[in-house]
């Protein structure tokens, strides 16, 4: 396990490389993106020059790109080898919430309180012109700052007061499946706070307000599987290699459950804080959390 004073300010944003050995982190209103050597902890570059407020970050499958959104309506694309810009995407529009890429690099989507933006091979170099959305798409639930590609490539979920999973190839207005907090604690339930797919997409994990549900979402007869959470807002979530769900809160705990039972596995408690992100890397071997105060955790998901 290793544990960093990665930033002066909370971990506002945390993702894994594809090949897992890096991870990219923004912390407070910094206007750059952190690069670490996940097995070691190193500082391995970091990627400047985006708008104040760098709050969402999104590896491209190649591994060479990384794009990063601020919370001033404009999302850079750098390639991460050279730590130059490779492109600026501007959402004149709205300011952008969350970035996801799809699965095979194409596409990037960003969603903000007026709907979903689109750019088409956003690698591409813009030179000094910022690049307008290639579409822009109205959410009948507008208001619905999570955003992502699902890894097996079925499905684009849009999340909420709702989810909702679109046909990955058409994230418009048609929505292929609606699911809501089953245990809600008020008529409109609770927001969901992150989710996340297994490899296959065959099951998905939602963090709504102090817990958790994991669902099948070909599937809509099937009772989703309760998981009780922590005492406060769960934050981050993640599935590891043996089907189990890791979730992450602002108790300042990391807890495993039995996806099939929700029952606790185990926890983690490093005394760093609030814990307000955490991801599996893509590969399964090593889970990473960041914190309130700062703090960077990477340990080995068999420990």
């Amino acid at each position: 396990m290793l544990v960093w004073k990665a930033h002066d300010k909370r971990v506002r944003a945390l993702a894994f490389s594809p090949d897992g050995t890096r991870i990219a982190t923004t912390a407070g209103t910094s206007n750059a993106v952190w690069l670490w050597d996940a097995p070691t902890g190193r500082h391995a570059g970091t990627l400047a020059g985006g708008s104040t407020n760098m709050c969402g970050v999104a590896f491209f499958p190649d591994g060479q790109h990384l794009a990063g959104n601020s919370g001033y309506g404009g999302i850079r694309v750098w390639d991460t080898a050279t730590g130059e810009v490779v492109a600026d995407l501007y959402n004149h529009t709205s300011t952008p919430d969350t970035i996801t890429v799809s699965t095979d690099g194409s596409r990037l989507v960003a969603t903000s309180a007026g709907g979903l933006a689109e750019w088409t091979d956003p690698t591409r170099p813009t030179g000094d012109k910022p690049r307008p959305p290639d579409r822009t798409v109205s959410l009948a639930h507008p208001g619905m700052p999570l955003i992502g590609f699902s890894p097996g490539g079925n499905y684009f979920a849009v999340a909420g007061w709702y989810l909702h999973l679109h046909p990955a190839a058409i994230p418009n207005e048609t929505e292929l499946r609606q699911f809501r907090d089953p245990t809600p604690k008020s008529p409109m339930g609770a927001s969901v706070n992150g989710f996340a797919f297994t490899r296959d997409d065959a099951r998905m994990a939602l963090v709504l307000g102090h817990r958790a549900v994991v669902w099948t979402p070909a599937d809509l007869e099937a009772s989703p599987v309760l998981i009780p959470g922590h005492g406060k807002t769960v934050k981050g979530v993640g599935f590891l290699p043996d089907g189990n769900v890791l979730t992450a809160g602002l108790d300042g705990t990391a807890r495993v459950w039995d996806a099939n039972t929700g029952r606790e596995v185990r926890s983690f408690n490093w005394g760093v804080g609030k814990v307000w992100v955490a991801a599996v890397s893509p590969d399964g071997a090593l889970c990473a959390a960041g914190s309130d105060d700062g703090h960077v955790v990477v340990w080995d998901v068999d420990v």
